[in-house]
């Protein structure tokens, strides 16, 4: 096999550094900014719906989680509503574009982790959340593989210069971002995962927009 050596691309070196050689498409950026904002309301729905449907009593709830119960219809009969847990992958959905164009400049081993990590986790998350009796196992053995390939991703482009500084801390900070994120889902594993990861590639388009716009024109 023919290794591979990814392209150098330093952060502030003018129009034959990163400014000249280093861009993302917008739509790809748009797409993936409310993506964790989508995983944020449906995983707080959805986590409400299974501490309600397994007989937890609402006023226990943290406020929101109580706010959600009480006004949106969780419910439809005795079963949770699907509109708050069928869509979910959906948000998964919208990162892949800018995930598919950002680790081109990784190397194999991190790339294919993050690349195949999360479409395995939205395939696997949108038979669960759409099949009953499907396991969630698989959700967390994707998401898990793709949180490690962005965060590698990330040390990578920060030591060998591969990424803008910016956008390489932004893929880091998906392990930092991840226990918040799971507070917010009563640490149900899938979705907090999900929007950890989600919110580090968020901030990753923000940060390649920023990077962009502060590009002078040669």
């Amino acid at each position: 096999m023919r290794p591979e050596h990814p392209q150098h691309v330093p952060d502030r070196a003018g129009p034959s550094g990163v400014e000249g050689r280093w861009q993302v498409v917008r739509w790809r950026r748009a797409l993936a900014v409310p993506a964790p904002l989508i995983a944020m309301v449906l995983g707080a729905a959805m986590a409400t719906q299974w501490e309600v449907g397994g007989g937890r009593d609402i006023w226990s709830l943290p406020a929101p989680a109580r706010w959600m119960a009480e006004n949106l219809p969780l419910f439809a009969g005795s079963e949770p509503a699907w509109i708050w847990h069928g869509p979910f992958f959906v948000s998964m959905l919208l990162t892949l574009p800018l995930v598919w164009t950002v680790t081109r400049h990784a190397t194999a081993a991190p790339r294919r982790l993050t690349r195949y990590g999360l479409l395995a986790a939205t395939i696997a998350i949108g038979l669960e959340y759409n099949s009953p009796g499907y396991g969630w196992v698989f959700d967390l053995v994707a998401l898990l593989t793709a949180l490690v390939g962005t965060v590698w991703c990330g040390v990578q482009g920060l030591r060998r210069g591969v990424l803008p500084r910016r956008v390489a801390w932004a893929l880091v900070a998906a392990l930092p971002l991840t226990p918040p994120a799971g507070f917010l889902t009563f640490w149900y594993l899938p979705p907090g995962l999900t929007m950890g990861i989600l919110l580090a590639w968020a901030a990753a388009a923000i940060a390649a927009g920023r990077d962009e716009r502060d590009t002078p024109n040669h």
